[in-house]
């Protein structure tokens, strides 16, 4: 990924060189009624004793990619070999049940660099690879991962009848239309939050299941649970005989003895971008590969990342939805090759 995306900015450098142009003049009244925006944008920042330095590109990209390996980070960290970030069969879009490409968008692609001070000498510290926007679905086999990947798990009760646990098919029952929420981390096997070289996505210690009924009749059942003790939920918005929301307190990766942590291989696609109501993906910022020296805080917009050193990768918020069931088990990869060795090679 890194030769492309070098081999994509020195032609970028480049291209002035294979071209000739001749200089007009433009007249005051032609150039007041001319509008748009500049191909190449640098900014200069400075924060946390770094000095920043941004190159923005105006560009709407759409690209099909497809690694048998994508590795970076390889070395001995704090005792033990392994990678910051591997992920086997890596892929950018997919192909549709037509046989078309559907491929993975970009907007205002750029590349950062940080600079530290040191006896009045400039060093690099940090680099990052990132997007004003993107949208798509990305593909693979998740070995390790350093950075952030958060993921809204949205569902209905209903959805808890795919657990193994008698209390799940119960409420699944009795709740089967009242939405359930939650939000999974990289961890730890004990549920402990963990962004370094992590294998696991779940619901980190004390974090919730959010259970809001949408009847009066379920608000009076999960009142009564609530009341009863049943699987730890706990009631937090009290009515006359009837609960507004409840909810269960994960721990050691169990909810109600259900598991709520999970091998981040088993998610082979995922959908990256911004939800919209009718399921459909508008594009999300924040998405961006980073290497540094040191911890470094990378700033888009309103929104601060802190990027541990090596290799980090970073899914914005909000960007990643999938279900209890998809949670549970997994999400299937979409096809990402015309002869694709993961449907049978056709």
């Amino acid at each position: 990924m890194l030769n492309t995306f070098s081999n994509f900015f020195l032609l970028l450098i480049f291209i002035p060189g294979l071209l000739q142009a001749q200089l007009i003049p433009i007249e005051e009244g032609e150039l007041s009624e001319m509008t748009g925006q500049a191909f190449m944008n640098i900014d200069r920042s400075a924060a946390n004793g770094l000095d920043f330095t941004k190159l923005t590109l105006g560009l709407d990209v759409k690209t099909s990619l497809n690694s048998d390996l994508l590795e970076l980070g390889n070395y001995t960290r704090d005792g033990t070999p392994g990678s910051d970030i591997k992920i086997n069969d890596f892929a950018l879009g997919s192909i549709d049940s037509d046989g078309k490409i559907v491929p993975f968008e970009i907007k205002d692609p750029f590349i950062e660099l940080a600079f530290e001070d040191n006896a009045g000498k400039q060093d690099l510290v940090g680099v990052r690879l990132g997007f004003g926007g993107a949208k798509g679905v990305l593909s693979g086999s998740i070995q390790s991962l350093t950075g952030n990947i958060n993921i809204d798990i949205r569902d209905t009760a209903d959805g808890l009848s795919n657990a193994d646990n008698g209390l799940a098919d119960l409420t699944a029952a009795l709740l089967g239309n009242s939405p359930i929420e939650a939000n999974a981390v990289l961890v730890n096997s004990d549920g402990t939050p963990n962004n370094i070289r992590a294998t696991e996505i779940g619901i980190k210690n004390g974090e919730t299941f959010d259970i809001v009924p949408t009847s009066g009749g379920d608000k009076f059942v999960l009142w009564a649970a609530a009341g009863l003790g049943i699987g730890g939920l706990n009631c937090v918005d009290n009515g006359f005989f009837s609960c507004g929301k409840a909810e269960i307190t994960a721990g050691g990766c169990e909810a109600a003895g259900i598991d709520v942590c999970f091998d981040l291989n088993t998610y082979n696609s995922l959908d990256v971008g911004k939800k919209q109501n009718d399921g459909s993906f508008d594009f999300s910022e924040g998405l961006f590969l980073g290497f540094q020296t040191k911890q470094i805080t990378w700033v888009d917009g309103s929104t601060s990342t802190k990027a541990t050193a090596g290799a980090f990768l970073n899914v914005p918020n909000g960007g990643l939805e999938v279900t209890l069931e998809q949670a549970l088990l997994g999400t299937k990869r979409v096809r990402t090759r015309y002869a694709d060795p993961y449907f049978g090679g056709h």
